[in-house]
């Protein structure tokens, strides 16, 4: 099995902290049990998905721009 250096790992990838209200709270656990899943897993997925479809939005936009 090969050797996993955790410090470096968790160094590699930026942090970030949130609030969230409860509701929403309730809304994304139960989101992440239903698929079996670790609540930060989820919220990371969520947000990288959302960030990219973003940027897409954005280039989408910018590429129509240029065009006119």
């Amino acid at each position: 099995m090969p050797e996993v250096d955790v410090v470096s790992d968790l160094m590699a990838k930026p942090r970030v902290t949130v609030t969230l209200s409860e509701e929403v709270h309730k809304i994304l656990s139960e989101w992440a049990d239903k698929e079996e899943r670790p609540l930060a897993n989820l919220v990371a997925y969520v947000v990288s998905k959302a960030a990219k479809e973003y940027q897409q939005q954005n280039e989408t936009a910018s590429s129509n721009k240029d065009k006119d």
